[in-house]
């Protein structure tokens, strides 16, 4: 019985075949069996073979990183993926880029500072170094030209300001509003709402005076809440004139800053505590009694056998 067994240079060609039919696990493991059998195509299938892990995995770091360096190994200066035209080049910069923002983005929200200014800086290299061009990784994975240089630029500069503001607001929550707004005015550029911006823009930038201690506080949900209250009329005229009021504008809700609204609140769950506590060995004596009849009753049924 004979066995038809294919050359390196067959697999490489049955592997484009699967590209342009877009079975790329199928087509990744025709390139892997071909440089197997020692042929790479002067690096192509190397350039395949990463290319197709970075689109299983977008986020891996290691992908990109294996596909910067089969690419820096071509000797040719484009390429074909099923149907998409690639200049090397290009596609260097985006792969390069693409490892600068997952690295940006793995910061730790504890370094905001940092993760904003190289999201920010990231931002500046994909409008100077691709600009209107697409990105190519978005158009084979999917299906795409929409995504550019200059459009990913817009998304990491509202991405790098949106953590600037969450992670200034506990100082200085009027920043954070500033902050804040940047982000919103990106996202608009993009043609999102942002809507979750501007309402954190917005809250930032609210002032109150605590209904309880009187201090003033800047940051609505960070340094002071609103509390559901009854408010007679004569206690919002006592407040006329007053830039920074101690209540919502429609009259129904106090303002409160955290410190007066977290003491309240402790001392409301050692209040529910204590009830409960008092309440379960009420409940246990209760029991305890029960099981004293039960064994009584028991007992005495037995005596009158």
């Amino acid at each position: 019985m004979a066995f038809l067994f294919k050359n390196g240079e067959q697999l490489y060609n049955e592997g484009l075949d699967m590209i342009g039919r877009r079975d790329f696990s199928g087509a990744r493991k025709k390139f892997v069996d071909a440089v197997q059998k020692g042929y790479g195509a002067d690096g192509m299938a190397d350039v395949y073979i990463t290319i197709l892990d970075v689109g299983a995995n977008r986020s891996n770091i290691g992908s990109y990183k294996a596909l910067r360096n089969a690419l820096g190994n071509l000797k040719v200066g484009s390429f074909k993926f099923g149907l998409t035209d690639i200049d090397v080049n290009d596609l260097i910069a985006e792969v390069e880029l693409d490892i600068k923002e997952i690295e940006a983005n793995n910061l730790p929200d504890s370094l905001y500072k940092e993760k904003s200014a190289a999201l920010i800086a990231c931002a500046g290299e994909y409008m100077g170094r691709i600009g209107e061009k697409n990105l190519k990784l978005d158009e084979i994975f999917k299906g795409t030209t929409a995504a550019t240089g200059s459009r990913e630029a817009l998304i990491l500069q509202a991405e790098g300001y949106y953590v600037l503001g969450e992670g200034s607001v506990s100082e200085d929550p009027k920043l954070a509003s500033e902050y804040m707004q940047m982000s919103y005015n990106f996202r608009k550029q993009l043609g999102d709402s942002g809507d979750h911006e501007l309402r954190l823009a917005q809250n930032y930038a609210r002032s109150a005076r605590c209904w309880i201690c009187g201090r003033p506080a800047n940051g609505e949900g960070i340094h002071f809440l609103p509390m559901r209250s009854s408010i007679a009329p004569v206690f919002a005229k006592t407040s006329d004139g007053e830039i920074v009021k101690p209540f919502s504008d429609d009259i129904r809700s106090i303002y409160v800053c955290v410190p007066c609204y977290t003491a309240i609140s402790n001392r409301s769950d050692d209040i529910s505590r204590e009830y409960y506590e008092r309440a379960m060995a009420e409940v246990h004596a209760i029991e305890a009694r029960l099981e004293a009849e039960i064994a009584s009753v028991r007992f005495s049924a037995s005596m009158h056998r």
